[in-house]
């Protein structure tokens, strides 16, 4: 079925822009009924729109009906038309906003969970210095699981994402920003805790149960990590100490991190030849959904913060390097 009509022009009224934004809802939902929830409003209204949408355009968007919801050629092109639309209408309106210093809106950023330990510095430093600059802007920040920053990046519920666990992706855009360092620890009652770091061996070490570390580590680290058997698996930092601090696993943990139970005397790393290592962190976004303005402000505040900064002790967390896809 085709709309007969007016041929549309290309001049668009802020109805037009407010219909193309809940189509791209119904095709985010997966069909009218679905979206109901992420609009407000109920099918008849959304049907009702989304018709007025068809006739506007001159053309059908979408098949609708006991078989199910599916764009029509046509419609698929308008959905790829409408989101490129309204990054742009975004885009613009940021600029606007920045120079009148009056950034609005959000800018989403998820970090691994083990983070605030090692670069709450830096981190905080650019968090400061983008509210200072744009009062009105939202920031929604999260800590969670290297494998949850991620996913949320690549689907699309996070702007930014800064993370060391990092896969090969044409999906995104990926910064090395600095190195996150690493070492095994074991708890006060695993065998190994009372034991001279000098005379133990690979061999020795192979023997325990290991917990594994949801990153991916250096090259040179790598190597010494794939040498342990994993019996267990921890998604995030907290739950991988709860497991060492039992006693009865050796596990990979960011060197900062573990330092308030090293210094309790919880648990201590061992010091075996070759068991420091570090990797590297990222700043990621989805190559398809560039960066708003605020974005990539706040991506810029993160990068020139970490580029003069140095650890505690003196050591510099790794060199800055250019963006790698």
């Amino acid at each position: 079925m085709t709309h007969s009509g007016t041929p549309f022009r290309g001049s668009l009224s802020d109805i037009d822009i407010a219909a193309l934004r809940e189509f791209i809802e119904i095709v985010e939902a997966g069909g009218i009924t679905a979206a109901q929830g992420r609009l407000g409003k109920g099918k008849s209204a959304i049907s009702l729109t989304l018709s007025r949408l068809e006739a506007r355009l001159s053309m059908r968007l979408c098949d609708r009906g006991r078989s199910g919801f599916r764009l029509t050629e046509q419609g698929q092109m308008v959905h790829s038309a409408a989101i490129q639309l309204m990054s742009e209408i975004g885009r613009f309106t940021d600029f606007i906003g920045a120079a009148t210093h009056k950034l609005e809106g959000e800018v989403s950023m998820f970090a691994d969970d083990s983070f605030l330990f090692e670069f709450a510095d830096p981190l905080s430093r650019a968090i400061a210095r983008i509210k200072d600059r744009y009062p009105g802007l939202k920031l929604n920040l999260r800590m969670t699981s290297p494998d949850h920053v991620l996913a949320s990046v690549l689907e699309g519920s996070a702007d930014l994402g800064f993370t060391a666990l990092i896969r090969q992706s044409d999906a995104l855009v990926a910064t090395p920003v600095c190195k996150e360092r690493m070492g095994v620890f074991c708890g006060k009652d695993h065998p190994l805790f009372s034991r001279d770091d000098a005379c133990l061996t690979m061999e020795e070490l192979r023997r325990h149960d290991f917990v594994a570390a949801e990153v991916a580590q250096d090259a040179d680290y790598s190597d010494f990590v794939g040498a342990f058997t994993v019996t267990a698996v921890a998604p995030t930092i907290l739950s991988r100490m709860l497991l060492i601090l039992s006693s009865r696993y050796l596990g990979f943990m960011p060197v900062a991190f573990a330092a308030p139970w090293v210094a309790r005397g919880d648990i201590r790393e061992i010091a075996a030849r070759g068991s420091r290592g570090a990797n590297t962190c990222y700043l990621i976004h989805r190559r398809a959904r560039p960066l708003g303005l605020a974005g990539s402000i706040f991506r810029r505040m993160i990068l020139d913060e970490f580029a003069g900064w140095k650890h505690a002790d003196g050591t510099v967390p790794g060199p800055l390097a250019s963006s790698a896809g």
